[in-house]
């Protein structure tokens, strides 16, 4: 079950929160945008799982009572070497487009899917920090929670 968020940061308490992927839906799919996401992350869940991914984790803003997130951010935990042969290359396809609605550079699952997965341990979101420690605080350093996308 997913925990109610945190009265003063609005998000959700420190901790793994495991939840299927009807369960997120319930809990964060409250706004047509957010709705319009879940579509995204469903088609992400599906592929990583037919490639035989089972640690997948989410984050960010759509995991806040934010109305209209931008993105659903998230980590994959790589199963083995082999995967990169069974995964759609889709979603490895770490090549980036300006977007000019956002005067970024994306990469095409954001822009077409609004969903933004990196591998753990192959990336790290800086010199000193991966991507776990990273999801699972805020801006200002306090500790936050992930979902953890189970089966169902």
């Amino acid at each position: 079950m997913i925990p109610a968020f945190d009265s003063e940061t609005g998000a959700l308490p420190p901790g793994d929160h495991p939840a299927t992927l009807d369960e997120i839906a319930d809990q964060f799919g409250f706004t047509h945008r957010r709705r319009w996401l879940l579509k995204g992350l469903r088609s992400a869940v599906a592929a990583f799982r037919a490639a035989g991914i089972r640690e997948i984790y989410i984050d960010g803003s759509f995991c806040t009572e934010k109305p209209d997130p931008g993105d659903i951010d998230g980590y994959w935990v790589e199963p083995d070497e082999e995967v990169y042969e069974r995964i759609d290359p889709y979603w490895i396809d770490f090549e980036e487009g300006f977007v000019p609605s956002v005067g970024r550079w994306k990469w095409r699952m954001w822009t077409e899917q609004g969903v933004e997965f990196f591998v753990h341990p192959l990336m790290r979101a800086n010199r000193d920090v991966d991507f776990p420690s990273f999801f699972r605080q805020d801006r200002e350093r306090r500790p936050r929670g992930v979902i953890r996308v189970v089966e169902e």
